[in-house]
């Protein structure tokens, strides 16, 4: 299959079944979160018939390429609802999950909004938004050394119940109450970033996590941007200030030098993490690189970048006895688009191009093999062989955005 081949397929799948995805629910259930304005779900199984805040920013990223406006605002109007309402974006639209967040996305997802409408009004109601949103991440997931954390507010019972959510998925749950609570609570935190992964050593919420800094990092960024649209020059200039703030500090516990890479930090011990990913990668796109750590990140892309996409962590990651989906060998959507953007950012425009171009070839491949796109691949094979903690489901939302996204960028590179 040529790569227009695999562009045309694609594209004319995702066009002809966006509509599946969108779903209706206005009214309030003892379980589900109401959403006012109609939103797109990451797949029309079942199991994953909700709204999923960090898959939404990618999947509008799809809806903008194939002329879906109209769409793609209705799910910034759902983020915007879901932080008035409640002052974070839960990471799935059901009650249970009120205890967390997700990889905070919506300062990016109301800029690409933005620089399709041009609209200001609405740029000062998504401002007050990630304005309220950020003081959420700074009061309730900071750590002490000035980074923020993953984490989790659920009550005792609430946590306990965790278990029934995650024992299927984990095979090292303890039995001891106390341990087991403990272990829940990290889990929980891990929902946050990556459910589950290698990569903080079974203690998430005492990391600072490299991918989630780097959004943050964007989203001071972009709110400082947004503050200057809106002639708000002394809140632009905290903004700023924030995010030179938390490059600094990402550059003195996160960046390490002798290897040129980014790694997660264990504020709790006072050490980096050990562990390869492809983190690093959400703070290329996010702004927080100099020149010499993006050219080291670009040199180093060999670390976790394999022949069919780039992987999420580097093999041997994992010492546990668990499978995690989030690892070797598996390629999720945003870790490529992530380091699609960010290589793009910085002008590694070959990088980009090669990567894009593995991730439409492995999506159109399995779509001519199967039918159907996946929630992810195997970057080793190329296929739909890949480390499951729960059956793959078929999958739109962020492949679908992020396969859309990669054809672009091979067609303009």
């Amino acid at each position: 299959m040529t790569t227009s081949e695999a562009i045309a397929l694609t594209r004319n799948y995702i066009d002809a079944n966006w509509e599946k995805t969108f779903r209706v629910s206005r009214e309030e259930t003892a379980k589900e979160i109401s959403l006012p304005r109609p939103h797109t779900v990451p797949s029309t199984d079942p199991s994953m018939w909700l709204f999923f805040y960090w898959d939404t920013y990618f999947t509008n990223l799809g809806l903008i390429r194939q002329g879906r406006l109209e769409q793609a605002l209705n799910n910034a109007e759902n983020v915007i609802y879901l932080i008035e309402r409640l002052g974070l974006v839960p990471n799935i639209s059901v009650k249970i999950a009120l205890n967390r967040s997700q990889v905070p996305v919506s300062a990016v997802l109301f800029a690409e909004i933005y620089a399709q409408t041009k609209d200001r009004a609405w740029l000062a109601r998504a401002y007050a938004a990630v304005s309220k949103e950020y003081a959420f991440w700074m009061a309730m997931r900071l750590a002490p050394n000035g980074l923020n954390a993953c984490g989790m507010h659920a009550d005792p019972i609430t946590l306990a119940d965790f278990y029934n959510v995650i024992k299927h998925r984990l095979r090292d749950i303890p039995d001891d109450p106390v341990a087991r609570l403990a272990y829940l609570r990290h889990k929980m935190a891990e929902c946050e970033i990556w459910d589950f992964n290698p990569r903080f050593d079974q203690r998430a919420a005492d990391f600072n996590p490299v991918d989630l800094n780097g959004i943050l990092h964007q989203f001071e960024t972009l709110s400082g941007d947004f503050a200057r649209e809106l002639g708000l020059p002394a809140e632009e200039k905290t903004w700023r200030d924030r995010a030179g703030r938390r490059r600094g500090l990402m550059d003195r516990y996160l960046w390490n030098e002798e290897k040129g890479f980014y790694f997660d930090y264990d504020w709790a011990r006072g050490r980096q993490g050990t562990v390869i990913s492809s983190a690093p990668y959400f703070a290329l796109w996010g702004g927080a690189c100099s020149e010499a750590q993006a050219e080291a990140l670009a040199r180093n892309l060999p670390l976790i970048e394999r022949a069919h996409g780039v992987m999420s962590c580097a093999e041997g990651s994992n010492t546990s006895v668990n499978t995690y989906q989030w690892d070797a060998p598996n390629a999720w959507p945003p870790q490529q688009t992530a380091a699609i953007l960010g290589l793009l950012r910085h002008g590694f425009t070959a990088d980009a191009r090669r990567i894009a171009e593995k991730y439409v070839l492995t999506c159109a491949r399995n779509l001519a093999a199967t039918g159907q796109l996946w929630e992810k691949y195997n970057a080793l094979t190329g296929n739909i062989d890949v480390a499951d903690e729960y059956k793959m489901p078929h999958m739109m939302g962020w492949t679908a955005g992020g396969c859309l996204h990669a054809c672009e960028v091979v067609e303009q590179n």
